[in-house]
Formats: structure tokens, C-alpha cells, sequence
């Protein structure tokens, strides 16, 4: 008894470790874009107030994300069988592959929204800018990992995710005016999004099961 005990109790570790790894690495994915965007915000408004303002926006935003995901998540536990859940690891890996080969450039979105910003509701225009560069390719990295994630560590999941937000947020503005982090993240940023895209999406897929299932099949 005390054997399986300690089995027990090891694999709970093992799984707890594995949760909040996975919650760091995948909330790392997603901010290499986002620093670039607030790389580019805090470079347009540098005042205390203006600073404490893109600070607030950049939290509500990203927690409006993280909160939208845990709901569609929640109602996705609900699906009897769990292989079905690791379908969602797809979605981050088509988004991966999509960024890679895909043209678009959120960053020059970023500047014609502050181009038009006259400095008015710099909180609310901090959120839109958030969710609008940003909200597809989070919701479609949290999405599947918060379906298939223990919630039962879910306070340290959003502390990981608070932390590495605040590092995030921090870093962004001391390097401004740093143009080298500028040039790194710009050209080198999507091509490391894409590797963590898909490792994560294929975690998804393993992790519920489903490439085990797959492969019973054949």
C-alpha cells in the first residue's frame, strides 16, 4: 500500500511538473509578437501616466484572453471521450505553419492604430490593440492547452502566466530604444513562434491521447 502510495503521489508531481512547464513554454509562444507590439506602444507614449495606462491595458488584455479560453475550455471538458480534446493541438500547428508562410506583419497594424490614436482612452486602445494583434494566436494556443490541462493547478498556471506577462511588460520598456532587441525579435520572433506552435500543438495531441489513438487504428 505504501508503495502505490508513493507511485501515487509521484506521478502527481510528474504531472504537475509537466503542467506548469507546459503553461510556461506556452505562454512564452505567444510574446515575441507582443513584445514587439510593446516595443513599438511604449515608443510612441512615454509619459508616467501614459506608461501606467499601456501597463493596465496590456494586463486587462491579456487576462481577457486567458479568461475567454478557460470558458470555451471548461465547456470542452465536457466531451465524454479525451482523445477528442487533443484535435485541438491541430489548430496551433495550422496557425504555426500559417505564420511562417504568411505575409502579414501585425506590427505595421500596430502603427496605423497609433498613428489614428490621439492619446484619449489610452487603456481601452491598449486592450483593442491586444486582442486585435494577438487574440487569434493566443486563444488558439490556451484553447487546447486549458482542455486538456489538470485545472486542479490552474492559480499556478495564471501566476506563470502573470509573471512571464510582467517580465514581458518590464523588458519591453526598458529596451525601447534598444534597436538590436528591435531587429532580433523582427526577424528571428515568428520563426521561433512557429517551433513552439507546433511542439505545443503535438504535446495537445499526445497528451490527450489522441496520436495513441491514431495509431491503435492502423
Amino acid at each position: 500500500m505504501k508503495s502505490i502510495s508513493c507511485k501515487n503521489s509521484s506521478y502527481k508531481e510528474v504531472n504537475m511538473v509537466q503542467t506548469l512547464l507546459t503553461a510556461l513554454t506556452s505562454y512564452i509562444g505567444t510574446t515575441s509578437d507582443y513584445f514587439v507590439v510593446l516595443l513599438l506602444v511604449f515608443g510612441q507614449y512615454r509619459g508616467p501616466k501614459q506608461t501606467r495606462s499601456i501597463i493596465f491595458g496590456a494586463y486587462l488584455g491579456n487576462a481577457l484572453l486567458v479568461l475567454i479560453a478557460l470558458l470555451v475550455a471548461v465547456l470542452l471538458k465536457n466531451i465524454p471521450e479525451s482523445w477528442l480534446l487533443g484535435f485541438l493541438g491541430i489548430v496551433p500547428i495550422v496557425i504555426g505553419i500559417r505564420k511562417y508562410f504568411s505575409n502579414d506583419d501585425e506590427t505595421e497594424e500596430v502603427k496605423d492604430k497609433l498613428a489614428q490614436d490621439n492619446n484619449r482612452n489610452l487603456i481601452s486602445n491598449m486592450v483593442i490593440i491586444t486582442i486585435g494583434a494577438c487574440g487569434a494566436d493566443n486563444l488558439a494556443l490556451y484553447m487546447p492547452y486549458f482542455a486538456t490541462a489538470n485545472l486542479v493547478y490552474l492559480p499556478a498556471i495564471l501566476l506563470i502566466f502573470i509573471a512571464v506577462l510582467t517580465i514581458v511588460i518590464f523588458l519591453a520598456k526598458k529596451l525601447t530604444d534598444f534597436k538590436p532587441v528591435h531587429t532580433f525579435f523582427e526577424r528571428f520572433g515568428d520563426k521561433i513562434q512557429v517551433i513552439i506552435y507546433i511542439v505545443l500543438g503535438l504535446y495537445v495531441m499526445f497528451d490527450a491521447g489522441t496520436i495513441q489513438y491514431l495509431i491503435s487504428l492502423l
